[in-house]
Order: structure tokens, then C-alpha cells, then sequence
């Protein structure tokens, strides 16, 4: 018989034969092949970006009112921001035909629609302001305003404006917090009606009036704009040029108060114009 130490050792090393066998076939297949993944990694996906939420706030300029079936500034300018950035854009429009400063304020104080919009919103656009002067209209139009410009029955309006503005402006920051935020704050081509309508209308003494007052409401709205670090649209130069003089009928709506297509196309463009600092330089 033979010893079984003998078949012990001889099991032992077929086994360990067998196993450098196929430890050299898997060898020489990997660097032939190489792993079965070699070749295939795929790079972590990604998350489509968030869309951004564009705000609307004011009067009857983001409502839209006056112009039957026009494509409003708000939504024009929402598909600037995709075309630019190409990212998608949820537009919520809260502005109200006839709402004046003191309206606006109230509803980011009381509307929680307004106040959750506000809160959730990368970009807000305000035009406010115009309504403010439309009980002193019929002095102007009659002559009755005195002063040196013929203004003077505005000036008791412009503190209440600039106060209820930069209200306005500090409850959009309080409610965004300190999260990167756009905030467009727009002046007017005109507070009252323009173009061929007002010349037609109340002629050419009211034409000059309105175009003064406009231009002392847009720098008002300009500076509270700026020293509450917001970007101010120029519009009245967009729509009139820089002295004033282009007539802007074709901008406007056949009431000669709202802007036509073309000139909801003009507001978006400035609003797009700006750019969309800080938040394409935010996280």
C-alpha cells in the first residue's frame, strides 16, 4: 500500500498546479482584454440645474393691460433669460392695473401670495410709481399747477413715492434674505398717456408738462434704485431717446398709456440687457 501521507501531498500539489494554471490564464487574458468595465466609466450625472422664478411687480405696465393678445414683457423677458443662460424660467406676474406705491407695499406685507412668490423669486421686476400722480392730472391738463415748471402740485406726492420705494425694496430683500437676488426696478417713458394719443388729447403744453414730470419721477426712482443696490431700467430714453424727442407711438398701445408689442419687446430686451449678476456668479 502506499503511505497516504504520499497521496496527501500529491492531492496538495495538483491542487496547487491547477490553481497556477488558471492563475495564468487570467493573467494573460487581463492584459489582453482587460477588465470586462475597462473602457466604460461613465462620469457622475449631474442635476439639471434649478429653474430660475422671475417676479413681477407693479401696475397695469407688467399686467399687460392695453394691449389685446400681446405677449407681456415679463414672459418675453423669461425666454431672453433661457435664451441667454439656458436655463429654465418660471414667470409669476402679480402686477395690477391702477395699484399706486402704497398698494404695492401693502401686499408685500399682508398677501401671502405675494410675500411666498417674493420669498422663492431669483429675479424681481418692479414698476411702481405712475399711478401716485393720477388725482393731480386734471391740474396739470388745466394749467392749475404753478411754479416756475408748472409743476409744482406733484411735489407733495414725490416723498410718499420715495418712501413707499424704498419700503418696497427693503421688504424684497428681507424676504429673500441673503440669498443672490436680480432686482430690476424700471423708470417710464411717460406717467400719463404719450405719442400720438396725449398730443391729440390735451396737445402740446400737457406734452411738455407730462415729459417733465416724468423725467423728476424716473430720477427719483433711479436714486432710491441705486441706494438700495438695486439695477434701474432706464426706459424713458429706450422709448424716447436720450433728449426726449423720438416719438414713441409705435411703442404704445392704442390707449398711448401701455407699450404695444413692440414695446413690451423693448422692456424685455433692457431688462436683458443687464445681464443676471449675482446670480450667475452665486453658487
Amino acid at each position: 500500500m502506499r503511505s497516504p501521507r504520499r497521496w496527501v501531498v500529491l492531492a496538495v500539489c495538483a491542487t496547487v498546479g491547477a490553481v497556477a494554471v488558471v492563475g495564468a490564464v487570467v493573467v494573460a487574458g487581463a492584459g489582453q482584454l482587460g477588465p470586462p468595465w475597462q473602457g466604460r466609466v461613465r462620469a457622475p450625472a449631474t442635476a439639471a440645474p434649478q429653474a430660475w422664478q422671475v417676479v413681477g411687480l407693479g401696475d397695469s405696465i407688467p399686467a399687460g393691460d392695453g394691449c389685446d393678445g400681446c405677449v407681456g414683457f415679463l414672459d418675453l423677458f423669461g425666454r431672453e433669460i433661457t435664451r441667454d443662460t439656458a436655463r429654465r424660467v418660471d414667470v409669476t406676474n402679480l402686477g395690477v392695473g391702477g395699484w399706486t406705491s402704497e398698494d404695492l407695499l401693502t401686499s408685500l406685507t399682508r398677501d401671502d401670495q405675494a410675500t411666498g412668490a417674493v420669498s422663492g423669486a431669483d429675479i424681481v421686476t418692479i414698476t411702481i410709481g405712475a399711478n401716485d400722480f393720477n388725482p393731480i392730472l386734471d391740474d396739470l391738463v388745466a394749467g392749475r399747477c404753478g411754479g416756475a415748471d408748472g409743476l409744482d402740485c406733484f411735489q407733495p406726492a414725490m416723498d410718499p413715492l420715495e418712501h413707499n420705494l424704498t419700503a418696497i425694496l427693503d421688504r424684497v430683500r428681507q424676504l429673500r434674505g441673503a440669498r443672490p437676488t436680480a432686482v430690476r426696478v424700471t423708470g417710464y417713458w411717460n406717467v400719463f398717456i404719450d405719442g400720438a394719443v396725449a398730443a391729440r388729447t390735451w396737445g402740446p403744453d400737457f406734452e411738455r408738462g407730462s415729459q417733465a414730470l416724468t423725467q423728476q419721477v424716473n430720477d427719483l426712482i433711479r436714486q432710491v434704485a441705486l441706494d438700495e443696490h438695486a439695477d434701474y431700467v432706464d426706459l424713458f430714453s429706450r422709448f424716447k431717446g436720450a433728449d426726449g424727442q423720438r416719438d414713441d407711438t409705435d411703442l404704445l398701445a392704442p390707449d398711448g398709456d401701455h407699450p404695444s408689442q413692440a414695446g413690451d419687446q423693448l422692456i424685455a430686451d433692457s431688462l436683458a440687457e443687464l445681464g443676471y449678476r449675482p446670480l450667475d456668479t452665486g453658487p
